[in-house]
C-alpha cells in the first residue's frame, strides 16, 4: 500500500533537513577559521600574548584564551597588569599540559590519558577550561577502582570535582570489603579512617569486617598507631558483631587484651546479645546496621550436564539455570571480578582460544581474546583487577610452569615469571594481594605424580617463593579463603577419592586438618560465603554429588 505525505508534513521535513545542513555549514566554518587561526598562532602572526611556562614561550591571541578561559577572560580584560603585558608567566604550570591546553582552544582536539590526567585536571581546573576539566573527570570515573578510589576520592575533593568525588566514595562504600586490604587505605592518617569507618553506607556482609579493617589498620605500624586503638576501634559497632566471632576471635587479639577501654567495647558488644529486642532499639548508633553486601549466588559454569550454567542461591539453597550461548568447555576454569565472570582455558575437541565473559549485572555474554597458549586443567584468580592463570597442560602434553596476566582494563595479557614448579589440576587463590597455589599433579594428568607442593607469588617483586606443603597430596581440589586461611577441600590422592579437609594458616606458615567431608570427591568444586564453604559440585569416580555441602569454618562444622 502507498501513500502521499501532507503538504504540512513535507514542509516540517524540509525545514528539519535545511537546518541540519545550515548546522553542518556553521560547524565547518567554525572549524575553518580556528584552523586558519591556529595555523596564524604557529606561525607567531598577530599573536599578541606570550605565555611563559618554565622558560618556554607559547605566542597565542588574547581574544581566543578569553574566548575559552574565564582565567584568561579577567586576566585580559580587567586592570590586572598581566591586561597590558606582552608575555604573562604562568607559575606553577607545566609547559607540555600547558601546550596541550592551547592547542585545545583553538582546535577541540585533546588526548586524555592515565599519564597526563592528573596534571590536565589540575591546569583545567586552576585556568577553568571546563570541556577539559569534565573530559577528565569522565576519563577518571572510569578508572575508578579498588585500588584507587581513596586516592581519587582526595583529588576531587582538591579540585572542587563532586561528581567524581560521589562516584569514588561510592565505589568505596560499595567494594569497602576489598578496599580495607590494599595499601592505599592502610596509608591512611587516623582522621581520613574514623570519618569513614563509621560510615553507614559501607557494604560489608558483617560488622567483624568493619573490626578486621580496624585491626588491619592498627597492626600495619602498631608502634605508632597503638595510641590510636580507642579511637579506631570505637568505630566498631561490636553489637552487630556475632557472639562466637566476638569471644573467639576480638577477645583473643593480644591488643584488646592490653587495652581496657578496648575490653569494655567487645564486653559491651556480649551484653547486647543478652538484651531484649526493646532494649536493643535504645542503643542508638552502636547497633544501627551497615548497608548490607547483596545477597551471594554461586554460578557454576561448565561440566557434563545438560544444563551447564547454574546459580545456585546460599540463601534458600535453590538453583536457576543461566542462557549460555557458547558450547561446553572441558576442565575450564572460571574466575570473578568487578561483576564480571570470566571463563578460560578448557577445549572441545579442541582447546578453546577465547575467553567467554558474563556481565552478572547486565545478564549478558561477550568474548576477549583468551590466555596467549590455550590449555586445560588450568587454575585462575583474581586481584587487584588483574587475573593470573597458571599451570594447566596442552593437548597430550605434561603439565607446565607458565604464569599470565590478564589486565581487566587495558584488556592485555603478559607473561609472567614461570612457577618453581610445573603443576595441572591445581588450585589457585589471592589472600592479602599475594597469588597461592597449592597441589596438583606434575607430568601427565593421568599418570602423573600429584603433588601437595604449594607456592605463592608477590605481584610487587614477580617472585615465587616455596611454602609448607599440604598433609594430603591432591589434585582436582576445592581450594578458599576464609578469614586468612586456604582450604584445601577433597580431591584425589595417589590412590583415589578424599574426604579430607584442611587449612593452611598464612600467618603460621602450616597446614592444619579440619573436619572430613561425608563423602569422597575426585573432583570438587566450591566456594565461600561469608564464614561457610559450600561445596557444590563434585565427581566421586562412580557417581556426582548429589547434595550441597556446607562446611562451617568458625565450628568446624560438615554437613548437608
Amino acid at each position: 500500500m502507498t501513500g502521499m505525505a501532507s503538504p504540512e508534513k513535507a514542509s516540517s521535513s524540509k525545514k528539519k533537513g535545511e537546518r541540519k545542513c545550515a548546522t553542518k555549514e556553521e560547524y565547518r566554518q567554525l572549524s575553518s577559521i580556528m584552523g586558519v587561526m591556529n595555523n596564524l598562532r604557529k606561525q607567531g602572526t598577530l599573536c599578541d600574548v606570550t605565555l611563559v611556562v618554565q622558560g618556554k614561550h607559547f605566542p597565542a591571541h588574547r581574544v581566543v584564551l578569553a574566548a575559552a578561559s574565564h582565567f584568561f577572560s579577567l586576566m585580559f580584560t580587567t586592570r590586572m597588569m598581566e591586561s597590558m603585558s606582552h608575555e604573562v608567566e604562568l607559575r606553577s604550570a607545566e609547559p607540555e599540559i600547558i601546550e596541550l591546553l592551547i592547542e585545545f582552544i583553538y582546535t577541540a582536539r585533546i588526548s586524555v590519558n592515565s599519564s597526563n590526567v592528573q596534571s590536565l585536571l589540575d591546569a583545567a581546573n586552576q585556568y577553568q577550561i571546563e570541556p577539559v576539566k569534565r573530559m577528565c573527570v569522565e576519563f577518571l570515573k572510569g578508572q575508578i577502582d579498588a585500588t584507587n578510589c581513596l586516592g581519587i576520592s582526595a583529588l576531587a575533593d582538591c579540585m572542587d570535582c563532586p561528581e567524581l568525588k560521589v562516584a569514588a566514595d561510592d565505589f568505596f562504600q560499595i567494594h569497602f570489603t576489598e578496599v580495607y586490604k590494599l595499601d592505599e587505605f592502610l596509608q591512611l592518617d587516623v582522621a581520613q579512617l574514623t570519618h569513614l569507618l563509621h560510615q553507614d553506607k559501607l557494604t560489608v556482609r558483617a560488622e567483624a569486617q568493619i573490626y578486621d579493617a580496624a585491626v588491619r589498620w592498627l597492626k600495619y605500624d602498631v608502634c605508632n598507631r597503638k595510641q590510636y586503638m580507642v579511637e579506631v576501634l570505637g568505630c566498631v559497632r561490636f553489637p552487630l558483631v556475632s557472639k562466637t566471632f566476638l569471644s573467639k576471635t576480638v577477645q583473643a587479639e593480644p591488643l584488646i587484651q592490653d587495652n581496657p577501654q578496648c575490653l569494655k567495647m567487645v564486653i559491651g558488644g556480649m551484653r547486647y546479645h543478652l538484651l531484649s529486642l526493646e532494649d536493643r532499639e535504645d542503643l542508638g548508633e552502636s547497633s544501627r546496621p551497615r548497608r548490607k553486601k547483596h545477597d551471594y549466588r554461586i554460578a557454576l559454569f561448565g561440566g557434563s550436564q545438560p544444563q551447564s550454567c547454574r546459580y545456585f542461591n546460599p540463601k534458600d539453597s535453590s538453583w536457576t539455570d543461566i542462557r549460555c550461548p557458547f558450547e561446553k568447555r572441558r576442565d575450564a576454569t572460571a574466575i570473578f571480578w568487578d561483576n564480571v565472570v570470566y571463563i578460560l582455558g578448557g577445549s572441545q575437541l579442541f582447546p578453546i582460544k577465547r575467553m567467554d565473559c558474563y556481565n552478572v549485572l547486565k545478564d549478558s555474554w561477550y568474548s576477549k581474546l583468551g590466555p596467549p597458549t590455550p590449555r586445560d586443567s588450568l587454575a585462575a584468580c583474581a586481584a587487584q583487577g588483574k587475573i593470573y592463570t597458571s599451570g594447566g597442560s596442552e593437548v597430550g602434553s605434561s603439565a607446565l610452569d607458565l604464569f599470565e596476566c590478564y589486565d581487566t582494563r587495558t584488556e592485555s595479557w603478559q607473561i609472567k615469571t614461570s612457577m618453581l614448579m610445573a603443576r595441572c589440576s591445581h588450585g589457585s587463590v589471592e589472600a592479602n594481594g599475594l597469588i597461592y597455589v597449592c597441589g596438583g599433579t606434575v607430568g601427565n594428568n593421568v599418570s602423573g605424580r600429584v603433588l601437595n607442593n604449594c607456592e605463592v607469588y608477590d605481584p610487587n617483586t614477580q617472585q615465587w617463593r616455596e611454602l609448607c606443603g599440604m598433609r594430603e597430596a591432591r589434585k582436582n581440589h576445592g581450594l578458599v579463603v576464609v578469614n586468612n586461611r586456604i582450604y584445601a577441600v577433597g580431591g584425589q590422592g595417589a590412590i583415589g577419592g578424599l574426604d579430607s579437609v584442611e587449612y593452611y594458616d598464612i600467618a603460621t606458615n602450616e597446614w592444619r586438618g579440619a573436619s572430613p567431608m561425608p563423602w569422597r570427591g575426585v573432583t570438587v568444586k566450591c566456594a565461600a560465603v561469608g564464614d561457610i564453604i559450600y561445596v557444590l559440585a563434585g565427581f566421586q569416580g562412580v557417581g556426582r554429588l548429589g547434595h550441597t555441602l556446607e562446611y562451617h569454618t568458625d565450628t568446624d562444622r560438615l554437613g548437608y
